[in-house]
């Protein structure tokens, strides 16, 4: 870990805008999964009234 003890402590601040970059595109991707499940549970409820309605109607 000498590597790691700069004075300048350039890697120290490179990890952590690495971390920062890395931490904000598994947010991002996590983020849209949910919504797009969501999106798909929306969709699902919604045809299921409709088909629930159809077959109430006898049709």
């Amino acid at each position: 870990m000498g590597f790691a003890r700069n004075e300048q402590g350039a890697i120290l601040a490179a990890s952590l805008i690495l971390l920062f970059f890395v931490s904000l595109f598994l947010f991002t991707i996590v983020s849209w999964h949910s919504n797009l499940y969501r999106t798909f549970d929306s969709i699902e409820i919604y045809y299921e009234k409709e088909t629930t309605k159809l077959m109430r109607q006898g049709g």
